[in-house]
């Protein structure tokens, strides 16, 4: 997936209002706003917290679209990247909109590092870091070292039978 093509398209640069954000070449539209400026202190840090945890579960569904892609030959049409990467890029902006926020009302909100990326980088690291995620677990699941001990250990009953039937 990562033989797409670099556009040159320009980047989002205002996070406030409808957002553009092409990733993998599909666009995907983002409506964000600023917090009320009534929010408390703590109310903008539990958003923060919950941003992130928005960000985690992305993560976890984009690994669960590649399974079932890759892995499970489900049809396309029941495979759902769309979701988790509209709610990626969603939790992202609103996380570089609350953390200067947090900061300003005497707060203490520092950004994570995948935080620093551009929406578009950070996204698509997210889904490749699902697919790299994914094919390393369908690995583990399938590992040669098990198969390989599975099949010492019948070449070794096969032998032993073997050699009491010789005696």
């Amino acid at each position: 997936m990562s033989d797409e093509k670099k556009d040159n398209a320009p980047q989002p640069s205002n996070y406030v209002g409808t957002i553009k954000v092409n990733v993998l070449g599909k666009d995907y539209y983002v409506q964000t706003s600023t917090p009320p400026m009534s929010a408390s202190l703590e109310e903008l840090e539990r958003a923060l917290k919950h941003n992130r945890e928005i960000i985690g579960q992305s993560q976890e569904q984009m690994k669960a679209a590649v399974i079932d892609q890759i892995f499970m030959f489900k049809p396309p049409m029941l495979i759902n990247f769309d979701s988790p990467t509209q709610n990626a890029i969603m939790a992202h902006i609103n996380i570089n909109i609350l953390i200067p926020l947090i900061n300003l009302r005497g707060g203490n909100a520092v950004f994570e590092k995948a935080e620093t990326f551009h929406v578009k980088s950070r996204v698509e690291i997210m889904r490749n870091a699902a697919e790299r995620v994914a094919y390393m677990e369908q690995q583990a699941k399938t590992s040669p070292v098990k198969s390989a001990f599975v099949i010492v250990v019948v070449l070794a009953l096969v032998m032993s039978v073997l050699l009491v039937n010789q005696v």
